[in-house]
């Protein structure tokens, strides 16, 4: 028995030795009931002259049935596999390779038409399939209900034909990517080597169709970008032209700068800026304001440039900011990779990945490339994918035996660890463990009370978590000691008292409820939220060891780095006091959770889990927001407060996916100067060995050499440090904290 998900009649076949023979016949898409993979599922085509009128009529009633329901069930009378003709075919989604929709000419010149590529080695012949919509039953009811709601246009915004009703159903059983606007060519279930070819030769036929489009609209997206282009100059103008506001460490009024540098058109449009006169007397203020304007409009204009496809201009921006030009050799491949993020891993593509028990069926490392350069479709696919990122399901466990490890996580969570403090008695005879544990539970407490208050999960304490009174609400809020009711924040508070019973040494502290938040908020379950935190934490707890010395250590490998990768902007920062890059710190400790919106931080944090490219990759988004704003601080920044401050201020500014994008060229860049250094390295002990004596340089006269370097050059070997190369390693660091006297619990 089958269901049947999609059908579609007056879809017209056409055998090519004539245009006026065409064969009209059923477009279907059936699902047999005991099939769990959905790429399973058939598309077939059966012409109407080889169905018995009753079964044509049974056909024609499903498919109106289908405008309003999702499926039906295949009647007992009908076997589609049994109805073939000359012309019918019967394919598994999954032997799909693309599929090229044609939408009908707006003047019916020609009608709506849909190619199908089957994979290599499939021997299928699938004609081409045109749909008739103005005799098309379904079509034609359709299209009155949507005039009806005066929206007749399709999930494309183009008007509605009997294609998109193909295109939607397929969207819903397989991953269906859009490689080429102008072709609308789809690939189905695509490997990203696929995805990235096609972006790259699609990007390619979208630039010729835009120098052969309407002179009108070419004039105004030449405007458009010329626009962002010099909004971009002019924001470089401010930044390169920082000495002229060094004056106003004199205390001159800006409007004296106009008077002495009327040739500078750039300046005289700055000082047009309201915000800029009423600062004018401020000279710390304007400087840190214009530092912001200045990054704000590069900022904009990358923006325009991503939403514009201007995919050229912003590889060409990233070559000359990010020096892989002229240093470093980067390749096209490498460079459209990381420019190329916008295939998600969406749930369809996910279920496609794994075979009938539940048993992922390509490499693990292909699933990281997805999620590293796409990120995940929604919470609610993360919801599965996170569990494996973060452990808690093994790569290559079936679903049956996923099943029975959620079971067993539940129980022992339950069990082991909330029971003991849920049922925990008093230790009268310890009043130093006693009072260590209500502090914990008193600042677990308070900090849970404030937790991301603005987002929908946290914000009302209510025992539904939604508002019964807003006014209510606000004076609870404004108190210290109010009750926790929201069952949101009262699973966090669980999870992370059930965490100091876990891990006794450590205990908690303050951040960890900004790393337990956005996993609840995707996972919604107690207890695996517990395991994924567990999990999470593995990696974390260097940032929270009590001595500091795990985030110390991150500390001093983001300043090698930072020396090693950003020589310019280091000796900047050294004149300003901030080369031991303090302003990073809070960053780092809970990974950019307060610097980014809510939901950018999960995709964040998804990538850094995949250790794709390194264990330690946050540290290259660090760098890679130093870079971001290094020109703009070292032509606006002198001073340690300032340069504190410009840092501090950029929370919700940024924007992640373009941060990202830096990180992986960076790491790249990184990861080839390591290669050519330590050949150089190599080198060179194989010919002090041959030569038969080695001079040692004593390390004081080293040491002194080295710091008289003002610009080191990158090849010096010294500067390829322990920590620079572990950089490389995807194998997590770990730190542990002490063993404390006492277990927090008896």
């Amino acid at each position: 028995m089958s269901e049947i998900l999609f059908c579609k009649g007056k879809v017209f076949v056409n055998t090519f030795s004539n245009k006026a023979d065409g064969i009209p016949g059923f477009l279907l898409i059936t699902k047999e009931l005991q099939t769990t993979q959905l790429q399973d599922c058939k598309l077939s085509w059966i012409a109407e002259r080889d169905l018995e009128q009753d079964y044509a009529k049974t056909l024609g009633n499903i498919e109106t049935k289908l405008i309003d329901l999702p499926s039906v069930r295949s009647p007992n009378n009908i076997n589609i596999d049994f109805m073939y003709s000359t012309c019918s075919f019967n394919v598994a989604l999954s032997e799909i390779y693309s599929i090229q929709f044609k939408p009908p000419h707006p003047n019916k010149l020609w009608w709506g038409s849909c190619i199908i590529h089957c994979k290599g080695g499939i021997n299928t012949d699938v004609p081409v399939l045109s749909f008739h919509d103005d005799i098309c039953s379904s079509t034609i009811a359709k299209q009155k209900k949507l005039n009806q709601n005066f929206d007749p246009f399709s999930n494309e915004g183009e008007v509605y034909w009997g294609g998109d009703d193909l295109r939607t159903c397929l969207q819903s059983l397989v991953d269906l990517q859009k490689v080429d606007s102008f072709s609308y060519i789809y690939l189905v279930n695509a490997s990203l080597e696929d995805l990235r070819n096609f972006s790259l030769n699609g990007f390619k036929n979208v630039k010729s169709q835009q120098s052969s489009s309407v002179k009108g609209k070419s004039v105004w997206d030449t405007l458009e970008t010329n626009r962002w282009t010099i909004m971009s100059k002019f924001a470089d103008a401010t930044t390169s032209a920082s000495n002229l506001f060094t004056n106003l460490v004199k205390r001159h009024p800006i409007v004296k700068i106009i008077d002495k540098n009327q040739d500078n058109i750039y300046v005289k449009q700055l000082m047009k800026n309201t915000r800029v006169k009423e600062v004018q007397d401020e000279f710390d203020s304007a400087r840190i304001y214009l530092a912001k304007w200045a990054m704000g409009v590069r900022q904009e204009a990358e923006r325009y440039q991503k939403e514009h496809h201007l995919d050229d201009i912003y590889k060409q921006i990233l070559k000359n900011e990010l020096g892989i030009s002229n240093d470093v050799e980067i390749t096209p491949e490498e460079l459209n990779m990381a420019v190329q993020r916008s295939f998600s891993l969406t749930k369809q593509k996910w279920d496609s990945l794994f075979d009938s028990q539940g048993r992922l069926s390509i490499t693990v490392h292909e699933v990281k490339d997805f999620i590293f350069h796409g990120g995940i479709a929604d919470d609610e696919l993360r919801k599965e994918v996170w569990l494996f990122l973060l452990g808690v399901y093994p790569w290559d466990s079936s679903s049956e035996e996923r099943q029975v490890l959620k079971q067993a996580l539940e129980e022992d969570y339950y069990a082991n660890y909330k029971s003991k403090w849920i049922h925990r008695e008093p230790l009268l005879n310890d009043p130093q463990e006693e009072e260590y544990w209500n502090d914990q539970v008193f600042r677990i407490s308070k900090d849970v009370r404030r937790n991301d208050r603005d987002h929908p999960l946290y914000k009302y304490n209510t025992f539904d978590a939604l508002p019964a009174n807003e006014e209510t609400e606000e004076n609870n809020d404004n108190e210290e000691g109010w009750e926790i009711k929201n069952p949101h924040l009262l699973a966090l508070k669980n999870i992370l008292i059930s965490y100091n019973i876990y891990n006794t040494n450590l205990g908690y502290v303050q951040g960890m409820t900004d790393l337990l938040s956005p996993i609840y908020s995707v996972i919604q379950d107690e207890s695996l939220s517990f395991w994924c935190f567990v999990h999470f934490m593995i990696r974390m707890e260097r940032n929270f060891l009590r001595d500091q010395s795990g985030i110390r250590d991150q500390m001093l490998t983001l300043v090698d780095l930072c020396q090693f990768m950003l020589p310019k902007f280091t000796k900047h920062l050294k004149k300003c006091e901030s080369s031991d890059l303090f302003f990073c710190f809070r960053m780092l400790i809970v990974w950019f959770k307060r610097e980014f919106e809510f939901q950018d931080v999960c995709s964040i944090w998804e990538i850094f889990w995949t250790d794709f490219y390194s264990s330690q990759f946050q540290l290259f988004f660090m760098l890679a927001i130093l870079q971001k704003h290094s020109d703009v601080v070292m032509g606006q920044l002198t001073e340690f407060d300032d340069v504190l401050k410009y840092f501090n201020d950029l929370r919700n500014t940024m924007d992640w996916s373009d941060i990202m994008t830096r990180s992986e060229l960076l790491f790249i860049k990184f990861q080839k100067m390591i290669d050519v250094l330590e050949r150089e390295e190599e080198l060179i002990k194989k010919s002090t060995t041959t030569s038969g004596f080695q001079v040692h340089e004593p390390l004081e006269e080293k040491e002194d050499r080295d710091n008289d370097l003002q610009d080191p050059p990158l090849h010096h070997p010294r500067l390829i440090s322990d920590n620079l190369k572990k950089l490389l390693s995807k194998s997590l660091v770990i730190q542990k904290e002490s063993t404390r006297n006492k277990d927090s619990v008896k």
